[in-house]
């Protein structure tokens, strides 16, 4: 077996394996602000409070949906009815995956976790919502950050500091409307946050709406959906724990101060778009097909991953015995080389199995929601040609990842499993060759799972290609645009589970 706290220490130390930086990572995960915008100033009243009236509460389900059940619940507010799976639709999210291969480096990112600014705004747009979005002065590469959404005409602000955030959540709540703020869980009260506490897991991203406040209690009323989303108690909160509960001014500033007071609003604007099926029919078929330049607008990621169904196809490559075989070649006579390589296996399988999982779940939630927000639209022959992706999605995906993180005891899934058992073997035995051949069947089902889904997705979006014409120039336009583009400062990839600290 594996020994997960010398791999760790090894990891560490091994710098000359370059086990890369994301260095965009903040702006896939944190929200970004509206050009101009600027918190607005309320003076404190410690009499003041307010507090907003219930809508519907929604889970979250599982780790890793967090901010689109938040969003699902500031939309309902705003005059939206959305629920969890129409968010996952309309935004696109559902249809949405990432795959960047760079050197000594590989990173997987279902929908939900690879941006949310720009489906975000997409969904608000289609249903006529002002959605705006603010980070602390003390966000990393906050210039480089505005400039790139503000060049996206997406609305931001600044909040400088922890006045600012306080007026600017109490503004909004007086207003009639709650505010989406990204929060450390570890400060978060309830007992379903222990698990971090017991293992000092802080550092994560966690989205909850604030939808009162009491300066005279100096407490704050907050709606979570993450609660019984993980660990052992994992189910929905029947005892109603998630949907206001109170927090102390202490906690929240301190779960809130770690990411950076980061804060989204969504306002009434107008009415909804006239032609939801005409905007949103176009960017899901965009986004099965793989156009990197609808991931990533104006960006060079847009050239350097592979998208959509290119994707799921470039990492079934990848996976394969000779594609694993000529990655960790790329690892040969470093320090400690046979346990760095099985803990470079092992955490392949973890991040493949629990990608692939939310991926599943979005989607497949996504594809029945669809009909239903685009009733001008005949989608039977599309949604018969999403469904042929369901049984291998079903095949690869396990919850215990997510349900579990840190707990690599409860992981036993189908896809950790498998590499996890190469990962024993050849670091049991050093032959690299037998550890992958004696699982050879296990990663040619992985394989051709992945294959399943990448036909899938490009049939499924060839039927909305045919309702809505691309034409050949806007399908392959970034194939065709990387080979005379200069592209910037490349991206360092790292592997999303190394090392990472669990977040929602």
């Amino acid at each position: 077996m594996i020994n997960l706290t010398k791999i760790g220490k090894e990891m560490t130390r091994m710098k000359s394996a370059s086990v890369a930086v994301l260095v965009f990572v903040m702006l896939l995960l944190v929200p970004v602000v509206a050009q101009g915008a600027t918190a607005p100033q309320s003076a404190f009243s410690p009499s003041a409070e307010s507090l907003l009236p219930s809508q519907d509460y929604v889970w979250q389900e599982i780790n890793g949906f967090c901010s689109w059940a938040a969003t699902a619940m500031a939309m309902q507010y705003a005059g939206v009815d959305v629920d969890l799976y129409d968010v996952f639709a309309a935004s696109t999210i559902g249809f949405s995956f990432a795959y960047f291969r760079y050197d000594d480096a590989f990173l997987l990112f279902p929908g939900a976790l690879l941006t949310q600014v720009e489906p975000t705004e997409f969904l608000a747009d289609l249903y006529g919502v002002n959605y705006t979005l603010y980070l602390g002065t003390e966000i990393p590469d906050l210039e480089q950050t505005v400039q790139v959404y503000q060049s996206q005409g997406i609305n931001i602000g600044i909040i400088d500091g922890q006045t600012e955030a306080m007026s600017l959540m109490r503004a909004t709540i007086d207003s009639g409307y709650p505010v989406l703020i990204s929060v450390d869980p570890m400060f978060l009260p309830t007992s379903d946050y222990d698990i971090l506490r017991e293992q000092e897991l802080s550092g994560g991203a966690h989205g909850i709406l604030v939808v009162g406040y009491n300066d005279t209690s100096t407490t704050a009323t907050i709606i979570d959906p993450g609660v019984g989303s993980f660990g052992e108690n994992f189910s929905y909160p029947i005892d109603g724990r998630g949907n206001y509960s109170t927090i102390s001014y202490t906690l929240l500033l301190a779960a809130w101060s770690n990411r950076y007071y980061i804060l989204n609003t969504f306002l009434p604007l107008s009415s909804p778009s006239s032609s939801i099926d005409n905007q949103l029919g176009p960017m899901v078929r965009d986004k099965l097909l793989g156009v990197g330049t609808t991931y990533f607008p104006s960006s060079p990621n847009a050239y350097i991953g592979k998208f959509g169904q290119a994707g799921f196809r470039e990492l079934s490559t990848d996976l394969t015995p000779d594609g694993l075989k000529s990655y960790l070649s790329l690892f040969d006579d470093v320090e400690h080389e046979v346990t760095f390589k099985a803990s470079l296996l092992y955490f392949i399988g973890l991040g493949l199995e629990a990608q692939v999982t939310l991926q599943y779940l979005s989607y497949r939630t996504s594809l029945y929601a669809l009909p239903a927000l685009m009733p001008d639209s005949d989608l039977t022959d599309f949604i018969a040609a999403g469904e042929v992706a369901l049984p291998a999605f079903d095949e690869m995906a396990d919850n215990s990842t997510l349900v579990f993180p840190g707990n690599l005891s409860q992981v036993n899934g189908f896809v950790a499993s498998t590499f996890r058992g190469i990962a024993d073997a050849y670091n049991s035995s050093g032959d690299l060759d037998t550890s992958i051949a004696a699982f050879e069947s296990d990663l040619q089902t992985i394989t051709d799972d992945l294959l399943i889904i990448a036909d899938s997705w490009e049939a499924a979006g060839l039927v909305l290609d045919a309702l809505w014409p691309s034409g050949f120039l806007q399908v392959y336009g970034p194939i065709i645009a990387f080979a005379g583009a200069g592209v910037g400062a490349l991206v360092v990839l790292t592997f999303w589970w190394i090392r990472k600290k669990p977040s929602q």
